[in-house]
C-alpha cells in the first residue's frame, strides 16, 4: 500500500548520498527513497546492492564509476554536468558521519 508523505516530512530527514557523499536524499520511513535524484551529484538511488553492479536507474554506470566520475568533474556522469549544483551548508555538516 502506498503512502503519500508531505514535503515537509520529506525535508525533515535525508540521508548521505552513495556517490559524493553529501546529505541530500529524502528520507522514506527509514530509509532513502528511491528514485530520488542528488542535486550535487545527479545520482538517482535505487535498489543497487554492491559498488560494481552497473544502475539501470544510472544508464548502466556502477557506483564505483559514478564516485570516481564525481572526483574527477563534480557529477556521477558528463551528461548530468548541467543538472548539478554546489553542496549548502546543511549538506556539508555531517559529511564525515
Amino acid at each position: 500500500m502506498w503512502k503519500w508523505i508531505s514535503k515537509k516530512k520529506l525535508k525533515e530527514k535525508k540521508h548521505k548520498c552513495p556517490c559524493c557523499g553529501y546529505i541530500t536524499i529524502a528520507d522514506d520511513q527509514g530509509f532513502p527513497c528511491f528514485g530520488d535524484i542528488c542535486p550535487v551529484c545527479f545520482w538517482e538511488i535505487d535498489s543497487l546492492s554492491g559498488p560494481d553492479e552497473p544502475s539501470d536507474s544510472n544508464h548502466g554506470l556502477t557506483l564505483f564509476q559514478a564516485q570516481q566520475n564525481y572526483q574527477a568533474f563534480g557529477a556521477c556522469d558528463k551528461k548530468s554536468l548541467k543538472f548539478v549544483r554546489a553542496p549548502k551548508p546543511e549538506e556539508l555538516s555531517t559529511i564525515n558521519n
